[in-house]
């Protein structure tokens, strides 16, 4: 009984999920299969990660994360972890206590401090090229692992249908944590399409910016998954040359109704960098977002770390920027 509830919320979640952007598609992520056949897949205590591995996890599982978005999920469906990385400290808030060990940075885990714990499953990231290289260290000391992606709100759904199938056999937690935000997601959705219907969709600049650069992104972020949903044309669909190397020239020739920044690292030293190495250039103050204070730069709560529960809110704010309200 415990389970056909779960799978009734992820049935519900399915339905939602629809009108959601499918996963962006990389070489290190597998071709997801339908939402559909994830649901009927579900089964308790059993996990199956990005890739497709199953792995069937005992009563209360001793569970190692080392990237802090999975462990906050991991939380959220009602689990325990024995183990987490600096990450899931600094940006989750994720305490230390007497049950939980520190073991690593999220770029380079700690691999004694692991086995040390003896875990039932390690939850790893499918994009990070230092945890593809722990697969066969983890495999040969027999502890059992799964690699997870992550860059839409699909994406966070079928991790938490994995997790709660686990942890939330009843599924209060899934539908707290995902079928509520994917209700929301719809409704902010439907608004902002009946709000901008019969207009030019806005066009939107997508950055990332750090202390030593800076470089268009696309839908393969959350931000830039958002604004496809919702109705936006980012720029750098139409040149793919700026994803690789920002180039002025095309930024003022298209002339985006929008400048949407994401920060990496100190948002401070980030702004400096724009300061001293794109805002200092005349042209840049006369592009129409600049004008029009639609130069924005994105909370890094909602848009560099995955929001998670929060994923509505994302959604909102982003809505409130194309319908110029107060986000």
């Amino acid at each position: 009984m415990k389970l056909k509830s779960l799978a009734a919320l992820a049935l519900s979640a399915v339905l939602l999920l629809s009108g959601c952007a499918a996963p962006a598609q990389n070489e290190t992520t597998p071709e997801s299969s339908s939402a559909a056949s994830e649901t009927t897949a579900v089964s308790e205590r059993v996990i199956t990660d990005s890739y497709g591995t199953k792995t069937e996890l005992p009563d209360d599982p001793c569970v190692v994360s080392l990237y802090g978005s999975f462990a906050e999920c991991w939380l959220l469906s009602g689990g325990k972890l024995a183990g987490i990385t600096e990450d899931a400290v600094d940006e989750h808030g994720i305490e230390i206590d007497d049950d939980t060990a520190l073991v690593g940075t999220v770029m380079e885990p700690n691999l004694e401090s692991v086995a040390a714990l003896s875990p039932d499953y390690v939850i790893l990231s499918a994009d990070l090229p230092a945890h593809a290289e722990l697969d066969s260290a983890l495999t040969d000391m027999q502890i059992p692992h799964g690699y997870f992606h992550m860059d839409n709100v699909m994406d966070y759904a079928k991790i938490m249908l994995n997790f709660c199938a686990v942890n939330d056999p009843d599924g209060e937690k899934y539908d707290e944590n995902v079928t509520r935000v994917l209700k929301r997601i719809e409704s902010i959705k439907q608004e902002t399409a009946e709000k901008l219907s019969g207009q030019k969709a806005p066009t939107v600049l997508l950055l990332r910016a750090y202390s030593t650069g800076v470089k268009a992104k696309g839908e393969d972020t959350v931000a830039g998954a958002i604004l496809k949903e919702l109705g936006a044309h980012n720029i750098a669909d139409d040149n793919e040359s700026l994803l690789e190397d920002l180039s002025l020239e095309s930024v003022i020739e298209a002339d985006p109704d929008y400048i949407l920044v994401m920060t990496m690292g100190s948002e401070e030293n980030a702004k400096t960098y724009m300061a001293e190495n794109i805002e200092n250039n005349p042209a840049w103050s006369e592009l129409s977002a600049v004008k029009n204070g639609r130069y924005i730069y994105l909370p890094k709560d909602l848009f560099h770390y995955k929001p998670l529960n929060r994923w509505d809110e994302s959604y909102a704010y982003i809505a409130k920027l194309l319908l110029n309200e107060d986000a």
